[in-house]
């Protein structure tokens, strides 16, 4: 199979994973937050910092290093990893559990203490399944990934529903997360055809450890940062605002980390596989990037000018103070799955040094945005969110564009046509208003939808003429 069916065969698979599970995890949401409170939601958002630092400390990196290496990668360097991520996983839920009067405390929510005991579970069950999932994506085989992603989804909410309905709570939402980790786990150990062997190797881990240890600083690092809004608004705002916020934050960041997965698991095994050959990596990196913002863009911009109505319909009147915040993120979001791939383009060429590097930059323009925005509400704290993304995308480039030529300036030149076709969507139904919310919603995504196609097509973008053209051949295979 060539290098393009591959992306393309991997690229229809995780788009398939993403949107069932997605989808499934989108309609939960809403089901959920039709029952539970606000603050249901906020205890938990503030605990998500400690299982977010968690597993980026028990992968330490490897899983990217195995990827890296690819198709050189030996058992002993799949048991030693293995071993490694029990063991500190391990260590980190003892860590934690003993931990957790002290993070209720500083909360001042008691609730915290059983509720993390339990939740943290999860830290052990995910590091059982790192590297058969590892195995999998090395393999790019993206479809028994999705099969095991959409299996463990419908399990889960099925216990979450359960749970709900007979009154568990909050602790519905500890179910739906324990189940989700425990039935994938299984699946991917038996399907990924990967056992242990009663293998470890010093030089293996010094080798994977020398490239993983660099994205374990910057992962730790970056997933604190990103999470500092759950521990600050946590701590200087009370649960139901927190569960504000983290709502806001969920329905967009599932958006989000659909185009941002579906990027980072298929172009990242392809990248690494041409990373000698520098002009086709760039190629694939310049072309990637225009389709993904093509899809990108049109998502959160309609996403935000749809906000009013969709709080109204799905979530109710209790849950209208998240509409600022839905706006505000949609916007924030833009441009998400972009930087992911500018990240991405330095793993595959092996600098993870400069991965380091881009991460430790941004943290003072987060950290300052932040503080700053805390004394103004909850909307502020949004807005500084806004505001430190689309500074950290030119933090983002700066790399690619010292190495390859396409850094924030070249990006922008090729962003522009399809953030205007945006804008142009945008201004043609952001006023419109008549009849029932639901006629409104549906009248403004398919108007929108309609009127960003054809204004892409109509300038022939580059983009679109691109995502067309694969589109096209595709369907001529599938009639040949």
């Amino acid at each position: 199979m060539t290098l393009k069916n591959k992306a393309i065969n991997g690229a229809v698979w995780v788009l398939f994973d993403k949107i069932i599970n997605q989808a499934g995890s989108f309609v939960l949401l809403i089901y959920l937050s039709r029952i539970l409170s606000p603050s249901d939601f906020g205890l938990i958002a503030m605990l998500a910092i400690f299982l977010a630092v968690a597993q980026s400390l028990i992968d330490s990196g490897f899983s990217q290093a195995l990827i890296q290496k690819s198709n050189k990668v030996t058992e002993n360097d799949l048991s030693t990893v293995f071993y490694v991520n029990l063991v500190v996983s391990t260590l980190l839920y003892c860590l934690l559990y003993v931990a957790a009067p002290s993070i209720a405390t500083f909360y001042q929510q008691p609730e915290l203490i059983n509720l993390s005991r339990v939740l943290f579970v999860v830290v052990i069950i995910n590091a059982i399944a790192l590297v058969p999932r590892t195995k999998l994506s090395i393999a790019i085989d993206f479809k028994t990934q999705g099969l095991i992603n959409s299996v463990s989804m419908i399990v889960s909410t099925i216990v979450a529903v359960y749970m709900v309905q007979d009154g568990f709570g909050y602790w519905s939402l500890v179910g739906m997360n324990l189940s989700k980790a425990l039935i994938s786990s299984i699946l991917l150990i038996i399907l990924s055809k990967w056992h242990p062997k009663w293998l470890f190797s010093i030089a293996s881990f010094k080798v994977l450890f020398s490239f993983g240890s660099k994205l374990l600083v910057a992962g730790v690092i970056a997933t604190t940062v990103q999470n500092l809004y759950s521990i600050i608004i946590g701590r200087y705002f009370n649960a139901t605002q927190m569960g504000y916020f983290q709502q806001g934050f969920n329905y967009t960041n599932i958006l989000s980390s659909t185009l941002s997965s579906v990027v980072q698991g298929v172009t990242y095994p392809i990248m690494t596989s041409i990373q000698e050959n520098e002009k086709r990596l760039v190629e694939v990196y310049v072309k990637v990037m225009g389709i993904v913002t093509l899809l990108t863009f049109p998502v959160f911009v309609g996403f935000a000018a749809v906000a009013e109505e969709f709080v109204l319909i799905f979530l109710g009147e209790k849950w209208s103070p998240i509409i600022p915040i839905l706006i505000i993120l949609s916007f924030a979001r833009l441009i998400t799955p972009i930087s992911s791939l500018n990240m991405n383009i330095l793993n595959a060429r092996g600098r993870s040094d400069l991965f380091l590097k881009t991460d430790l930059c941004k943290i003072p323009v987060i950290i300052i945005a932040l503080f700053i925005a805390i004394p103004y509400g909850i909307v502020a704290v949004a807005i500084a969110q806004l505001f430190s993304v689309f500074i950290s995308f030119f933090i983002n480039a700066y790399y690619p564009g010292k190495l390859f030529g396409f850094g924030g300036k070249e990006q922008l030149k090729q962003i522009f046509p399809i953030a205007i076709a945006s804008l142009i969507m945008y201004l043609s139904i952001a006023f419109i208003q008549f009849g029932s919310l639901e006629i409104q919603m549906f009248t403004k995504i398919f108007v929108g939808a309609s009127v960003y196609i054809l204004t892409c097509w109509f300038f022939k973008i580059t983009a679109f003429t691109d995502a067309s053209s694969i589109i096209r051949s595709r369907l001529k295979k599938q009639d040949n």
